[in-house]
């Protein structure tokens, strides 16, 4: 994001009380939460429809908070805040939280989800990552590549270049490139702005290293920071095989950050300051320490949408042990999750499918939607129809697919009345058989 001088001070003090809080006692940490807490749940309780009485298991007689009682407050998923669409949406926000802005996720659980973020939540992302930048020494005079967009916003051949991507230096260049287009393409790119970072997601990140391996290229970059998906054993062994230093983040559209590597190995730490996030057990719900559990998160910064114990499908892997490091944030062992699949086509090119969920409306009406890669050119779309009253026009979707992707590409049609889980419990848009 582009900075004012008034901005960038403010998002450069919350770096450096994170570089304190990051050692906090569980106890200090609590009190903490509970203060960030406190504010959002009494706004959103007054201000967001959807937590018009849902919060009142919180809340006595006196208007006090009851804190013991916080797992009372039921939990929510994705797909229950698609149904609920806007009432998620506050009326005001606090003139100090900045406005807000719109966005909408990905669709990779089928459909798209309408987001809403305050400006203090940018600033808050923004001071997360630059301790990130901390933790693992990034030079704030390098400059980066994204290859993140999903929109196509920033078209090949050029891209475009970017805002600034840290608080030290915001003068360092920063270039974009959207995802949609091919590996050879990105490559190409990347070989032209030598950049000294590229940032991804990890499966990308894969394929171009392998690409430029493959070619024998010398690779531009020295590190790779990914996020959005698992990252897998392959993908790190190929990328450290490479000499390339691999950096993970995750975090999501809807919730902003919630952890990043640890300096001292491939775990991660929860980003304590900024969200509560909690584990449990999948069956009764429990709290999970130790162990694999349903995240359940809640950001404290996002007063245009907040997002009060939000399950969004991740798993996670946790750990209870002291981390080398130093620092008290809670340890996460791994993040499991569906890796989005790359497609191989007919002519041997690999491409991220970027077919945006509204390309689809002129042709069928969907609720949900997969897509199955079974050979490379056949691709089967299982559904579920929203509007049974309308057709399909299967001659129309095939060559709205065959101009995104490939002219021989065929598509098969399969009506569900639900779309099955990957055992994760995650959901994978795309999924390709094809090696």
């Amino acid at each position: 994001m582009a900075w004012d001088g008034e901005l960038l001070q403010n998002a450069r003090r919350f770096t450096e009380a994170l570089q304190k809080t990051q050692s906090y006692t569980a106890d200090r940490m609590q009190s903490y939460q509970r203060g960030l807490l406190e504010r959002l749940v009494r706004h959103a309780r007054a201000e967001v429809p959807f937590y018009d009485t849902r919060l009142d298991p919180l809340f006595d007689s006196d208007d006090n908070i009851v804190w013991e009682a916080w797992k009372d407050i039921p939990t929510f998923t994705r797909t229950e805040a698609q149904d609920v669409g806007a009432e998620l949406f506050a009326k005001t926000t606090p003139s100090k939280t900045g406005g807000y802005g719109e966005d909408t996720t990905s669709g990779s659980t089928g459909m798209p989800l309408r987001t809403r973020s305050s400006g203090l939540m940018n600033l808050m992302s923004a001071s997360i990552n630059q301790r990130l930048f901390n933790w693992h020494n990034i030079n704030a005079d390098d400059t980066i590549g994204f290859i993140l967009d999903e929109k196509k916003k920033f078209p090949y051949p050029e891209g475009r270049e970017g805002d600034s991507w840290n608080l030290i230096n915001p003068q360092a260049p920063a270039y974009n490139l959207s995802a949609g287009y091919t590996i050879e393409q990105q490559v190409d790119w990347l070989s032209r702005k030598q950049p000294d970072m590229l940032y991804t997601n990890p499966k990308n990140a894969q394929a171009i290293v392998e690409l430029f391996l493959s070619q024998n290229q010398s690779i531009p970059f020295h590190t790779i920071m990914v996020l959005g998906e698992v990252l897998e054993v392959e993908t790190i062994e190929l990328i450290e095989q490479a000499g390339i230093r691999l950096i993970n983040h995750f975090g999501t559209t809807e919730t902003g950050p919630i952890s990043g590597q640890c300096s001292h190995g491939p775990w991660h730490h929860q980003y304590s300051e900024v969200c509560l996030m909690e584990t449990i057990a999948p069956g009764d719900g429990s709290d999970i320490s130790s162990g694999r559990g349903e995240l359940v998160v809640t950001p404290f910064y996002n007063y245009a949408m907040p997002l009060i114990r939000y399950k969004n499908g991740d798993l996670l892997d946790r750990s209870s042990e002291p981390c080398p490091c130093g620092r008290t944030l809670p340890r996460i062992e791994r993040i499991l999750g569906r890796s989005r699949n790359m497609l191989t086509l007919s002519d041997g090119s690999r491409i991220w499918p970027n077919i945006m969920r509204s390309e689809y409306d002129p042709y069928v009406s969907l609720k949900q939607f997969q897509m199955i890669q079974h050979t490379p050119t056949r691709l089967e779309m299982r559904f579920v129809v929203e509007d049974p009253s309308r057709a399909v026009d299967v001659a129309g979707l095939t060559l709205m697919i065959q101009k995104a992707l490939h002219p021989d590409i065929t598509v098969d049609l399969t009506p569900l009345s639900e779309l099955p889980r990957a055992p994760s419990g995650k959901f994978e848009t795309w999924i390709s058989h094809v090696k």
